[in-house]
């Protein structure tokens, strides 16, 4: 098995047309999008909680923000619990990963408006969805570094 961090990502998303993140540690979150905003490929990523999911295409390439734009800094630890830890319903992961597909489809198909730029949060326990803007953050060490 193949454990994925932040020595071997790169690798990993080199020649990728697109990357789908659904884990579930906050290590492997910014290993995955620094990997991925180095080598300009676009990460879609979805996270979930208990009853509510949310996810987003981190595409700094084309003018979105990355992952560390919008999430700075990990959470400080017992903030926000693994999954493990605070559960998640049964059926939320199926509808994530719906959507998550759905995204992939339009961002490689180029049709409609992918969440470039945007999140889409899903509140399972009360049927509602609400989209956020997300906006890229000049001083990003990970996606606006002088040395890329």
């Amino acid at each position: 098995r193949l454990r994925l961090d932040a020595a071997n990502a790169p690798a990993l998303v080199r020649g990728c047309d697109l990357v789908l993140d659904g884990c579930d540690n906050f290590a492997t979150r910014y290993a995955v999008n620094a990997a991925c905003a180095a080598a300009g490929v676009p990460l879609l990523a979805a996270a979930m909680s208990q009853w509510e999911g949310q996810i987003s295409l981190y595409d700094p390439a084309r003018g979105g923000p990355c992952y560390a734009c919008v999430f700075p800094e990990p959470p400080a630890a017992g903030l926000a619990p693994s999954c493990a830890e605070a559960g998640v319903i049964g059926a939320l992961p199926g509808v994530m990963g719906s959507m998550m597909a759905l995204e992939a489809v339009k961002q490689i198909a180029r049709a409609g408006e992918v969440l470039r730029g945007a999140m889409l949060i899903y509140d399972g326990l009360h049927a509602e969805t609400r989209r956020i803007a997300l906006a890229r953050r000049p001083d990003c060490p990970v996606c606006n570094a002088e040395d890329r």
